[in-house]
């Protein structure tokens, strides 16, 4: 299908007969050299390339455009051309081969998004014969001045008396014989020329045939052709009114694109029209450049009469008829514009509006509720007081209608009326108190009802009157509610955005990059499918089955097509927390309240300008200087800024354009959204990366994306032949090293083998010396154990007979010599003590030299006993009771001689330092340890002697102790022997406890 059928399609579609709106106003703006866009005001010519950038030619150089920079190509940037006066535009937009001249005529070819001074006999370039007469993109031909005009593959040669139509290689098609008067304009369209004529008609010359037409439009006989040829497109202006030419089957059918505007007196020259886009572009030769959109959205007209409060200021809407809505201060705004006015402002708090079944207005103010009739021209009305303020009113499907009142000052919650507008004499009545304040109500089938609060959303059975919150509702204001049916509910908030309930589960939708969404106001579903959604920051439009999708986790992002006051409306800030919040009226009108108006458009007629461009990396800047974007881009390690300019062209609201890029590579990140045009890199280690660069294109919320590879070089040292280098050296050296190693070795080995003989033969002298040294120390000891042996030995003989006679005496003596008695008493105690201490010795010098830490199994309580009756006089005479309450039955294997030692001297010590007191002997058993315990009721010790002792049994040296009895020495060292453990805990002048631990054997 040719470029020509489908333009003419479209615009056919246009033009058939339909309800729709007034004519559209236009938003324009002019782009120039004061306002820092172009570097020149001349815009010469003006067309698309390939993939989607407008270019201009000026004075100063070319310009590319891609709806938010203008990028210059001058003598500063394209290399090898020595004037920036640039003319117009030849070539052909299909195969990137735009071309133009400067007044030097060097040629300029526009390829691939860039410019390059190229040669005349370059196969880009097309042959540039074509003649001009008159001002730049019109063509006038006058008698006696033949010219040349090329379109696309075809050529046509004017002379005064024919038309030649040549094609490929120069082959002739046709031949017109046609002589025309003084002058004419020629124009063509579609690879056919025509010529216009001067009473609303025009000559067609195709296939062969002339012919002679009619505009269906009304044009001035007065009216001029303008041509762009790269863009093959045609217009004509007629009495200030602009016209695209499109042409199907030889049949002209312009359509007006531009209206009250004068081209002549702003010296336009050049223009081209966006069909896509529905966007104009007009070049003045002195003025810049001036772009035209068609603005979609309507606003009411400011009305003859405002009423009271209104300033323009609007809130609830309700259906008034078929072709008009009322608002909530009595102003009615038809779909063609026309206001009308009844007074019930009065009795409004303009919030909320309901129109019943029989046309009724229900409106609120305060603690009161009307209702206007129809049937009285809305002059009579009823009127019902409450107790409270109302929040809310509803109509549901059965025209029943909800209100929603709160509670009374001071208390929680509110109450749920409901009145039947059906009856002749209706009364609210008291449905329900509920724990929340309703902000709107909602149901779709009465029998849920859905209320909206200031904490949140609500689920109410209508039956049995049960009330739940939906839990992941946050708590905030719930603005409005959308029920396409019962199990699909559509949440506004104010300040969280909006949500989906459906199956049970809720969704929270992304919000917009500048958060406006999350002040939703309303939400109204067109016939299409879209979501059209108002904020306080302009408005949104939202395919349903995308949010559906990212509900359904098939979706990541969701596209979000936003609309400013630049698209119609005169402010960005709508109205919420009312009801309705929006009309849409017979399913082809949308009415939203807004801060200035009421605006009304047709989604149908709506234009959505899309953001389906390519993206493209066009330059790179690395240390300012700029490199072509290629597929073998190498930075310099040392590099320190690279800048990638990132570019997409987009021509709607730029919005709606959100370019997101990530770097993958040695080092990454992750997806970041654009803020300029550029994304820059620093100090990247080396190594291969990939910028990625993508964006939604549109409802469908489908990625375009862009995948750009390049390298950060190696320094010589990581590059993969010095590793290679470096590896073969080094396993040279090892090798090198090794036999290097293996003659040492052998050297080492000869003199090792010398010193093994010398050092043997020394070692074997110092062996014999070592055994003549252990045997003499071996005798020594022997003879010191011999020495104290018999010492001991010696020293016990006498002792134990002195102890024998002393106790003799004692016996023996006149009971009448008490003192005596007593003193003899006193020599063969001390005696005896003496004598069991040297026995004591001698058995620990014994017992030193034996391993065996086991006896026969003996009576512990039999031990004990011996031990008391050997201290039992001298505790007497200290007034000190040693009690046994040890186990009669209790037998141990412990090595008893040394246990007997070790108690002796517990016991001794127990009795020095008890005086009328008490000693005690018990015992502890289980399964595990036995626990001989030794208590008394004496002088204790001190802190710093328990310390010394308890630290002494751990093996821990306190130097600056100076306690160093015998008795407890020789105590740790035969417990050590029996690997048995004590325990030493004693208070001041209150006593101490000893406890000797021995694990069990058997």
């Amino acid at each position: 299908m040719n470029f020509s059928y489908i333009c003419f399609s479209f615009l056919l579609l246009l033009l058939l007969p339909q309800k729709t709106f007034a004519q559209k106003p236009y938003y324009s703006i002019w782009y120039s050299s004061d306002s820092n866009h172009l570097p020149q005001n001349s815009v010469k010519g003006i067309t698309p390339d390939k993939y989607g950038f407008i270019w201009l030619s000026t004075e100063n150089g070319l310009v590319r455009y891609d709806g938010r920079n203008f990028k210059v190509f001058n003598m500063e940037n394209v290399k090898n051309i020595t004037s920036n006066r640039v003319t117009y535009f030849r070539g052909n937009v299909e195969t990137d081969s735009l071309i133009t001249l400067n007044e030097k005529t060097e040629t300029f070819l526009i390829n691939n998004r860039t410019v390059r001074k190229i040669n005349k006999t370059n196969n880009h370039i097309p042959n540039l014969t074509t003649s001009y007469i008159g001002l730049p993109g019109i063509h006038y031909a006058q008698k006696y001045n033949p010219f040349t005009i090329r379109t696309g593959t075809n050529k046509y040669v004017i002379d005064n008396n024919n038309i030649k139509q040549y094609g490929a290689g120069h082959k002739l098609l046709n031949h017109y014989n046609y002589t025309f008067k003084d002058s004419a304009q020629f124009f063509f369209n579609s690879g056919n020329i025509f010529i216009l004529g001067k009473n609303n008609d025009y000559t067609s010359f195709s296939d062969g045939v002339i012919k002679s037409c009619s505009f269906e439009n009304s044009f001035h006989k007065k009216s001029k052709i303008y041509t762009n040829i790269p863009a093959q497109q045609c217009f004509i202006y007629s009495n200030k009114k602009l016209f695209y030419v499109k042409e199907k089957k030889g049949k002209i059918a312009p359509q007006s694109v531009f209206e009250n505007f004068d081209l002549e007196q702003n010296n336009i020259v050049s223009l081209y029209y966006d069909e896509y886009n529905e966007i104009l572009y007009l070049g003045s030769s002195n003025k810049g450049l001036l772009i035209v959109k068609k603005q979609d959205f309507k606003q009411n007209a400011t009305p003859y009469y405002h009423s009271s409060g209104t300033d323009d200021v609007y809130y609830g809407l309700a259906e008034y008829s078929k072709n008009s809505i009322i608002a909530s201060s009595g102003e009615i705004f038809a779909q063609d514009g026309s206001t009308n006015l009844i007074s019930i402002d009065r009795y409004s708090d303009k919030f909320m509006l309901i129109t019943d079944y029989k046309g009724d207005i229900w409106t609120k103010k305060g603690i009161k509720l009307y209702r206007f009739t129809k049937k009285s021209g809305f002059k009579k009305f009823n009127e019902w007081t409450f107790k409270n303020s109302l929040t809310t009113l509803f109509k549901a499907p059965d025209d029943k209608i909800w209100i929603g009142m709160f509670n009374d000052k001071g208390k929680k919650g509110s109450f749920l009326y409901h009145i039947n507008s059906h009856e002749i004499n209706p009364e609210p009545k008291l449905f329900l108190k509920v724990d929340f304040a309703s902000s709107t109500l909602n149901t779709i089938d009465n029998k849920v009802l859905w209320c909206g609060s200031w904490k949140g959303l609500y689920k109410i059975i209508l039956k049995d009157k049960t009330v739940s919150k939906i839990a992941d509702i946050p708590n905030v204001q719930v603005r409005n509610i959308y029920c396409k049916n019962s199990n699909e509910i559509w949440i506004c908030t104010y300040g969280k955005g909006f949500y989906l309930y459906k199956n049970n589960k809720t969704t929270a939708f992304p919000i917009d990059k500048e958060q406006h969404l999350l002040t939703a106001h309303c939400i109204i579903e067109d016939k299409s499918g879209f979501l059209w959604i108002t904020t306080n920051k302009g408005m949104f439009l939202i395919l349903k089955q995308d949010l559906l999708d990212y509900a359904d986790k098939k979706l990541e992002k969701v596209y979000y097509h936003a609309y400013n006051k630049n698209a119609g409306f005169k402010n960005n800030e709508f109205n919420g927390g009312c009801n309705a919040c929006g009309i849409y009226l017979n399913h082809e009108t949308i009415f939203f309240p807004s801060m200035n108006g009421v605006v009304y458009f047709n989604p149908d007629e709506v234009k959505n300008r899309l953001p389906v461009n390519d993206i493209y990396i066009d330059e790179i800047d690395v240390d300012h200087k700029v490199f072509f974007a290629s597929d073998t881009l190498v930075l310099n390690r040392n590099f320190e800024k690279a800048k990638f300019f990132i570019t997409s062209p987009y021509f709607g609201n730029l919005y709606n354009q959100n370019i997101e890029t990530k770097l993958e590579g040695p080092v990454g990140q992750d997806w970041t959204p654009m803020t300029e045009d550029n994304v820059s890199f620093s100090n990247l280690p080396p190594g291969n990366y990939t910028l990625k660069a993508r964006k939604l294109s549109g409802f469908g919320s489908k990625f375009i994306s862009k995948d750009f590879c390049f390298t950060v070089a190696h320094a010589f040292w990581q590059t993969g032949w010095f590793i290679a280098l470096l590896v073969t050296l080094s396993l040279f050296l090892i090798y090198l090293i090794y036999k290097l190693r293996i003659r040492y070795i052998k050297y080492k080995n000869i003199q090792l083998q010398k010193q093994v003989v010398l050092q043997t033969q020394q070692l074997q002298n110092t062996i014999v010396t070592l055994r003549k040294t252990k045997d003499d120390l071996d005798r020594q000891i022997v003879n010191h154990k011999n020495l104290i042996k018999t010492i001991t030995h010696d020293i016990k003989s006498p002792l134990k007979f002195m102890a024998i006679t002393g106790r003799f005496l004692y016996n023996n003596f006149d009971r009448q010599e008490a003192a005596l008695k007593d003193d003899i008493q006193a020599m063969y105690t001390s005696s005896a003590q003496l004598y069991h201490f040297v026995d004591n010795f001698l058995e620990y010098a014994k017992e030193t030299d034996i391993n065996n830490n086991e006896s026969e199994p003996y009576l512990l309580y039999d031990l004990v006993n011996e031990k008391i009756s050997f201290f039992i006089n001298i505790a007497s005479a200290a007034k000190t009771s040693i009690i046994n309450n040890i186990a009669q039955d209790l037998h141990l294997t412990e090595n008893k001689q040394l246990l007997s030692i070790i108690l002796h001297n517990l016991l001794d010590n127990a009795v020095k330092n008890t005086y009328d007191g008490v000693i005690t002997f018990e015992t502890y058993v289980n399964n595990k340890a036995i626990t001989i315990i030794i208590k008394d009721t004496g002088n204790g010790m001190s802190d710093q002697k328990t310390h010394y002792y308890n630290n002494l049994l751990q093996n821990i040296n306190d130097h600056k102790s100076k306690h160093k009895e015998m008795g407890l020495h020789m105590i740790i060292e035969l417990l050590a022997i029996m690997d048995g453990k004590i325990n030493i805990s004693s208070t001041k002048n209150t006593g101490t406890v000893i406890s000797l631990l021995f694990t069990v054997k058997n």
